[in-house]
């Protein structure tokens, strides 16, 4: 299955080369790749070398090892939380700001709120309604209702029945929380069980675009207060004397 490797970059093709034995279906989640010694005689490496590309496979939650008798390295089953965490990650390092992690997110749950109308199951549907029935419980509690918000966001996603959706809203969870709590009250908190409530009850009629419209008025209703709550941070921490030069043309203009 495997070919030699040249050794200024054998730990790379190895990698590479059992990637794409995995992508292409000669591998199956569950197989066992052959043990360390077997592989470096295959790749014409040293065993070492073997073990450093496994240690990025494994990273990659494309493998996992397993220590002991029966243990080895086996092709690890499909995660969406690894994609997931992958996806988080990218968007930290590339620094994207919270008002296009908003934006973003109403052209994604718009099409989530949609799809989940067209596919969801009877099973589907009845673990959406127990999560806005949860979060009804915890209405008195806005951050706690924060995080059962979000997770009715991701159980919608799951519902929709798409994999990269359900990996996409799960990323951005944990970055959206903090900015979801920060602009929770009582209003909110209401307005917000009652917009989930009434896509619940669209997705159960099977009504598409009724659910797409109430996603995208929910959404927008929390990026309209997001942007406010951004703009009132960066005023705050706007030196005085920017404040007055901002001010200045429009009090000689009168």
């Amino acid at each position: 299955m495997f070919t030699p490797v040249h050794q200024a970059r054998a730990s790379g093709e190895i990698v590479s080369q059992i990637e794409r034995a995995i992508f292409a279906g000669e591998l199956h989640a569950g197989d066992r790749l052959q043990s360390e010694r077997e592989l470096a005689e295959q790749f014409g490496v040293s065993r070492i070398t073997v073990r450093d590309a496994l240690r990025v496979l494994e990273a990659r939650g494309l493998i996992r090892v397993k220590v002991g008798a029966t243990g080895g390295a086996f092709v690890a089953e499909a995660n969406v939380d690894r994609v997931a965490e992958s996806i988080s990650t990218m968007i930290q390092l590339k620094r994207m700001t919270l008002s296009e992690l908003a934006e973003a997110r109403t052209v994604v749950e718009a099409a989530t709120a949609e799809l989940a109308a067209h596919r969801a199951d009877a099973a589907a549907v009845s673990r959406l309604a127990q999560s806005v029935t949860r979060a009804r419980g915890l209405m008195g509690q806005n951050m706690s209702h924060a995080e059962a918000s979000m997770d009715f966001h991701v159980e919608l996603a799951r519902a929709a029945g798409n994999d990269v959706l359900h990996a996409t809203v799960n990323a951005y969870r944990e970055l959206l929380l903090p900015s979801i709590r920060d602009l929770r009250n009582e209003r909110v908190v209401k307005n917000t069980q009652k917009a989930h409530e009434e896509i619940v009850e669209a997705v159960r009629r099977r009504d598409a675009e009724g659910a797409r419209e109430l996603m995208v008025a929910h959404l927008a209703d929390f990026e309209k207060r997001l942007r406010k709550r951004l703009q009132e941070r960066e005023e705050e921490r706007m030196p005085t004397t920017n404040l007055r030069r901002l001010v200045r043309p429009t009090l000689e203009r009168r």
